[in-house]
């Protein structure tokens, strides 16, 4: 029997620019060679904030509390900004890098490219700072 995985799909980008009907009439060795331009296997990565910190609104303010002395940054307390506690709150949950722009732009109105860019910064310097870990 196989494992069962609780179902999910998420978003990808369309690496070369093709059409919908072009890419529905492609082989399946012609579409795995097209997804595999660009960063479609990046898109499909999964993160998550590492267990030991805690998120916590307090007076309309955000704070990032390490509870866990194991954790990269035991002795400070951190300040994101709404913006960043967005992100931060995406990735509490094993998520794509696509699924949180996606769901970043639903929440504000922000441009594709803004959105993007800060979320893959937030990703770089999360698992820079082993804040952030992939996951399956």
């Amino acid at each position: 029997m196989k494992k069962y995985k609780k179902p999910e799909s998420h978003f990808v980008r369309n690496p070369g620019g093709l059409s919908g009907e072009e890419i529905a009439r492609l082989s399946e060795e012609e579409l795995s060679e097209y997804l595999r331009k660009d960063s479609f296997l990046q898109d499909k990565k999964k993160y998550r904030i590492k267990s030991g910190y805690i998120l916590r609104e307090i007076a309309g303010e955000y704070v990032i509390i390490p509870v866990d002395s194991g954790t990269e940054i035991s002795n400070a307390v951190m300040t994101p900004n709404h913006t960043a506690a967005f992100l931060w709150k995406s990735f509490e949950q094993p998520s794509t890098i696509e699924d949180v722009v996606v769901k970043g732009m639903r929440e504000y109105e922000v441009t594709e490219d803004t959105i993007r860019n800060s979320t893959e910064h937030f990703v770089k310097e999360s698992l820079k700072r082993n804040i952030l870990e992939e996951v399956d």
